[in-house]
């Protein structure tokens, strides 16, 4: 077998695997410790929460709400809609943080998405466990630290099955691209879930792509020169991967992402 066959055939098992592995939640259903206790008032976008438990705050209602469930073969194609697709204006970043992360992003539930799609890309481009780490430490809430990232376990998934345990390969590359958001819901200014989809696409010696979306609660820390951070509480389930600009992503709730000015 050429060794260009056998990269071909790698690539194939890895982006595949990752996709099953994104599309299943790969442990998305681990619940970590859950921050919010009592109810406060709150806003969202179609997702309103059950405020019969006085078990489950508001917040955790908010973040622990279904997403639409999407199969592997939606993460990878899909029919381009023949109405364009709702847009969400996301603003541009004004400052440089922590790790060279772009940052700046205004106190708004879209300033919110526009910085965890930054985390997200800074994060899994280099599909690097150390490096993701140390995003986590920069990027986390001091009380969020302690928690399991399910983005590290992705990235764990995928340097497995692509057969890379040191992380990737000299001649391969790893893009990821914002290309949707949608706010899952807020609770006044300082607190959102914001939910990114991100083209992922993975080049060796040929290319492959797939659409992975993912939600993360975000709060605002520092007051007015502050900046959003991933915040602690149960991990939002798997948002739907959905090929971008398709009808099935509009009724999954994305809006393609449109980069302000």
């Amino acid at each position: 077998m050429t060794s260009t066959r056998t990269a071909a055939i790698k690539l194939l098992i890895a982006v595949g695997s990752m996709a099953a592995l994104l599309i299943t939640g790969l442990g998305f259903a681990i619940h970590f410790a859950i921050a919010d206790t009592t109810p406060t008032t709150a806003s969202t976008d179609g997702h309103a929460p059950d405020r019969t438990s006085t078990s489950v705050s508001v917040r955790d209602a908010i973040a622990d709400a279904p997403m639409m469930t999407t199969t592997a073969a939606d993460a990878t194609s899909g029919t381009p809609a023949l109405t364009p697709p709702p847009t969400l204006v996301e603003p541009a970043s004004t400052s440089i943080g922590a790790l060279g992360v772009a940052s700046g992003f205004p106190h708004t539930p879209n300033g919110a998405a526009a910085q965890l799609g930054e985390i997200l890309v800074a994060t899994l481009q280099p599909m690097d466990l150390a490096w993701a780490q140390e995003i986590r430490q920069s990027w986390f809430q001091k009380s969020n630290q302690g928690q399991v990232w399910p983005v590290m376990l992705l990235i764990q998934g995928f340097l497995k099955q692509a057969g890379m345990p040191l992380g990737l390969e000299a001649d391969a590359l790893m893009t990821v691209t914002p290309v949707a958001a949608q706010i899952k819901g807020v609770d006044g200014p300082d607190w959102v879930v914001a939910c990114v989809l991100l083209d992922v696409t993975y080049t060796s010696t040929s290319t492959a792509r797939l659409a992975y979306g993912h939600c993360e609660r975000m709060a605002w820390e520092g007051g007015a020169d502050g900046r959003w951070l991933i915040a602690p509480g149960s991990h939002p389930p798997p948002a739907p991967s959905t090929w971008p600009g398709t009808d099935l992503a509009a009724k999954a709730g994305w809006r393609t992402w449109v980069q302000e000015g």
